[in-house]
């Protein structure tokens, strides 16, 4: 794939609105694809920039070059991983552009870049304004918090070795998104020679021992009940309500601190602390 034929596929969606049914297949196919970014499976109730990324990611077989995600900053941690993050310099068509609205130095929001004219550029998001749009901006408008450039066909591609991996450096590699999804991973695994149901299991191993030695001696905290919204600005599930959470993360922010919760092996996401009770 080209950056110019990903772009085509995501301006296919432009005036998709949320909770309509084109919207609620799109997240259906997100949640569809296993194992899920952070173990977190999307509502229709979501902020879902990041989930049309990933689901044109998908579309177009460009998920090892984009990776998936629902969360924008551990996306930037993810393109950082794959020596695709840019930062703050003039970006091409088919770039990945992530936002910080309010610079607060946590990203909130992420589309394409569609067009670059000048120092005008024409950008394709999810959920602009709950909807699929295309916005303008200065290149370097100061809500970007920067680009990242996948390695499209059209730019030079640095294939994985494919000898002397053990099978954890196999499963690393699937959890970070370098071999793609089911059921393209799979072939491409089975071509490299690989079996890809033992890729699977240590894949499942990984997460299971992430998370337990995340969990056993984690802060615990209690989401007040009159919580409204998570960090991020998703609604919080009634359920989540007054419940009880491991801290699988923390950092500090301006004026407090925000936390990453989890539970029974899944995350649930980040949440100021003036939200939370910690026990």
């Amino acid at each position: 794939m080209t950056a110019q034929q990903v772009i085509n596929m995501a301006l296919k969606y432009v005036g998709t609105q949320q909770y309509g049914s084109v919207h609620k297949a799109l997240i259906d196919r997100y949640n569809k694809v296993t194992p899920r970014p952070s173990g977190y499976k999307m509502t229709y109730d979501d902020a879902w920039c990041d989930a049309f990324v990933t689901v044109i990611a998908d579309e177009t077989g460009t998920a090892s070059l984009i990776g998936r995600e629902c969360g924008v900053e551990r996306h930037i941690k993810l393109f950082k991983q794959m020596g695709i993050w840019l930062g703050r310099v003039k970006p091409k068509v088919g770039d990945l552009i992530t936002f910080d609205w309010d610079g607060g130095g946590f990203a909130d929001h992420i589309g394409f870049v569609a067009e670059v004219s000048g120092d005008i550029l024409r950008t394709v998001e999810g959920n602009a304004n709950a909807r699929v749009a295309q916005v303008y901006f200065d290149w370097n408008d100061w809500r970007i918090k920067g680009f990242a450039r996948p390695k499209y066909s059209d730019e030079k591609v640095n294939v994985p070795v494919l000898s002397d991996k053990t099978m954890e450096d196999l499963a690393s590699e699937v959890l970070s998104g370098k071999w793609g999804n089911n059921p393209a991973r799979e072939k491409a695994l089975k071509v490299a020679g690989h079996d890809p149901v033992k890729v699977q299991r240590m894949v499942n191993e990984l997460i299971a021992k992430r998370i337990e030695n995340v969990g056993k001696d984690a802060d615990k905290v209690k989401v007040l009940p009159n919580a409204m919204t998570y960090y991020t600005g998703q609604k919080i599930a009634s359920w989540v309500l007054g419940a009880q959470f491991d801290v699988l993360e923390r950092k500090a922010i301006k004026g407090g601190e925000v936390y990453l919760l989890g539970y029974k092996g899944d995350v649930i996401g980040w949440m100021r602390d003036k939200d939370v009770t910690v026990m």
